[in-house]
């Protein structure tokens, strides 16, 4: 019975000092800084202060309390270039947030009737978050980024919104393009030097077809399976062509599926 008592009288002592521990102005929200891990060009011009008036914290809300992830959407959401990659409680009353600026990776061409040429562009990261849409036509150069259009698939641009993340019945394909664009070390600038336009042919069997500034193009067929290991080859197949044989400029790199294995077929060597 005594034990009984002391575990009632622990727990009533337990809650009331949980309670006076986050009622405490000592753990309320007082400070909030941005720790970059890259550098900006896009976000130069904003300061960290206007960043961090962007996700509306509750300045002298309890630090146990905060809903991060309502922050990271409201950081996110309102500096469509702006990544955040992890939050971090500094007691007692400061929060550290780790960011890096988004890279463009793809222009997305859609439908817009009210646009002068009848398109708008999209502008896409790696994670095929929208950056940003313009009206303005953007050139297949080796300054922009690859240029994508999708046949098959209806979409305008009243299906896109600056700052939130598409929802693409093709996005596994494109995220392995960028994933191993990335891991074979075509980032930013390379990757814009590599590739003028992809165009993605959603069907059934689905075709992507990449032009590369160089002037081979690479084309995944049945893209939908195995689009990594697909994209992996095809890039190894260029790099073959592109050093080895500079004075062969045009024709398809084929990337398909013979007995289970990934091959490919390219112009021939004389």
């Amino acid at each position: 019975m005594k034990n009984i008592r002391l575990v009632i009288i622990l727990s009533i002592f337990v809650f009331f000092t949980l309670i006076v521990v986050l009622c405490s102005t000592v753990f309320t929200l007082n400070t909030v800084d941005l720790g970059w891990r890259t550098s900006t060009k896009v976000l130069s011009d904003t300061t960290d202060n206007q960043i961090i008036s962007s996700a509306k914290f509750d300045i002298g809300e309890s630090v146990f309390l905060l809903n991060k992830q309502k922050y990271i959407d409201n950081l996110e959401t309102n500096n469509p270039y702006l990544k955040v990659l992890g939050m971090e409680i500094k007691f007692p009353n400061k929060i550290k947030v780790s960011v890096s600026e988004r890279e463009e990776l793809y222009v997305l061409k859609v439908v817009n009737e009210n646009a002068a040429t009848g398109y708008s562009y999209v502008y896409l990261d790696y994670d095929l978050k929208v950056l940003k849409i313009t009206d303005k036509e953007v050139q297949a150069n080796q300054t922009n980024p690859a240029i994508l259009t999708l046949e098959g698939l209806n979409y305008t641009v009243n299906d896109f919104s600056a700052g939130q993340f598409t929802n693409l019945p093709v996005e596994n394909m494109l995220e392995a393009i960028g994933d191993m664009l990335s891991s074979t070390g075509y980032t930013n600038k390379l990757c814009k030097g590599l590739i003028k336009t992809i165009n993605l042919k959603f069907d059934v069997d689905t075709t992507i077809d990449i032009l590369t500034t160089y002037g081979l193009n690479l084309r995944i067929m049945k893209a939908e399976d195995h689009t990594s290991q697909k994209v992996l080859k095809a890039l190894s197949i260029y790099e073959y062509y592109h050093n080895t044989h500079p004075n062969i400029n045009h024709g398809d790199i084929t990337v398909y599926e013979r007995d289970g294995l990934v091959v490919a077929a390219g112009p021939k060597v004389s």
